[in-house]
């Protein structure tokens, strides 16, 4: 039988989702390591970044071993020999994220987070995150930021 993963986002209980789906779902930082994670319907919730493999941070995964598909795996290992081949590298690129009645929005440019909150889709009470941050903040703390009028009243 297959690994089922459970999330729990800003007091919202989502899934079942499979090994591979909570992979992909912390490399479109859809979860974050801070965010809280059960293996299983009556499992205890930990911090995702205990999830072993789950981040791109092996020394911060220790506690639990998700239990990858052998293909997975294999692309990670594959991804990891790549990176550490590669001599030049780019600086990363900045994507923003918030969650908005219990969904995560982006990955966002900063620009495009502007844009949602003059428009009134972010508002100042939205969390929000960054991929330079560690840790998730309300949008009405990020400096720059603009909100539709009549949302943030």
């Amino acid at each position: 039988m297959a690994t089922e993963w459970y999330c729990r986002l800003m007091g919202s209980e989502l899934g079942p989702f499979s090994s591979k789906q909570l992979l992909e779902m912390a490399r479109q930082h859809q979860i974050t390591p801070d965010d809280s994670v059960r293996k299983g319907a009556d499992g205890t919730w930990v911090g995702a970044h205990r999830v072993k493999g789950l981040f791109e941070d092996p020394a911060a995964s220790t506690i639990i071993m998700a239990h990858l598909p052998p293909d997975v795996q294999q692309a990670l290992e594959k991804k990891q020999q790549v990176a550490e081949s590669t001599t030049k590298s780019e600086p990363p690129k900045v994507t923003w994220h918030y969650i908005v009645d219990h969904n995560k929005i982006g990955p966002l440019s900063f620009d495009q987070l502007v844009a949602h909150g003059r428009e009134g889709s972010l508002k100042p009470h939205c969390r929000v995150w960054s991929s330079k941050s560690p840790k998730w903040c309300e949008a009405k703390d990020v400096a720059g930021l603009v909100f539709d009028k009549a949302t943030s009243e």
